[in-house]
């Protein structure tokens, strides 16, 4: 008695491959791919080598949030850059945008810091002369609102990037502040040795920029009324 064939066996459905997903960007430490480094406080601290920053032109970029109308209008907001800065001889001043003080120290013909114009777009930013930068021995970059009136941190958001010349990225966040908070020291850039320490700080301040001075030590500076403009002889 002949029984029936077994039915054939199918080969089973190849499926296509499923990419892998990218790994999770480590706070603290960059893709390769990406080249960014995001600095936050479990992480706070990177340096950034005297190769990485040798010659051309460190870039510090401040941007935040666009705010808009209900009717799709651009709002101006009230969030700017300013940087304390202090040279490996201890003279101290700042860069911002409110008392047009927007380049210093010099160095012969040049200025080591330039503040570029700001805009709701493109934001704020600082150049650092990189072949000259060994005259600065640290730098306090900070956030501040040009007006009494306290910025909405949590609704604009601020960030820096701190571009190198090898295309590398640093990033930090101004987050959490306190209520009524008018500024923010962000970042705090350190020479040590011809390399460049960069310190997330975040820490916020109720009054102007003359209380983010004290507190790192530039107390030494003569504010004008309000303490929003340093004096200059």
């Amino acid at each position: 008695m002949r029984t029936a064939p077994a039915p054939a066996r199918t080969a089973p459905a190849r499926q296509a491959p499923v990419a892998a997903a990218p790994p999770p960007a480590e706070v603290g430490r960059a893709r390769v791919s990406e080249e960014r480094l995001v600095l936050d406080d479990e992480a706070p601290v990177t340096t950034i080598t005297a190769a990485q920053r040798e010659g051309g032109t460190l870039r510090i970029l401040l941007q935040w949030q666009r705010q808009v109308t209900s009717g799709g209008l651009q709002r101006s907001t009230d969030v700017h850059l300013g940087c304390l800065w202090e040279t490996q001889d201890r003279h101290r001043g700042t860069v911002q945008s409110l008392g047009d003080l927007l380049m210093a120290p010099g160095y012969g013909a040049r200025q080591v810091l330039r503040l570029g114009p700001r805009s709701e777009e493109a934001g704020e930013e600082l150049l650092v002369d990189g072949h000259h930068v060994d005259v600065l021995r640290r730098m306090v970059l900070f956030v501040y609102a040009a007006h009494d009136a306290a910025p909405d941190f949590a609704a604009l958001a601020p960030h820096l990037t701190l571009r190198r010349r090898d295309g590398g990225r640093l990033q930090a966040w101004a987050q959490g502040a306190p209520p009524g908070s008018r500024t923010c020291a962000l970042v705090s850039v350190h020479n040590v040795g011809g390399d460049l320490v960069v310190r997330r700080e975040n820490e916020f301040f109720p009054g102007p920029q003359a209380e983010v001075a004290e507190a790192f030590g530039f107390d030494d500076l003569d504010w004008g009324p309000g303490g929003t403009t340093p004096r200059t002889a």
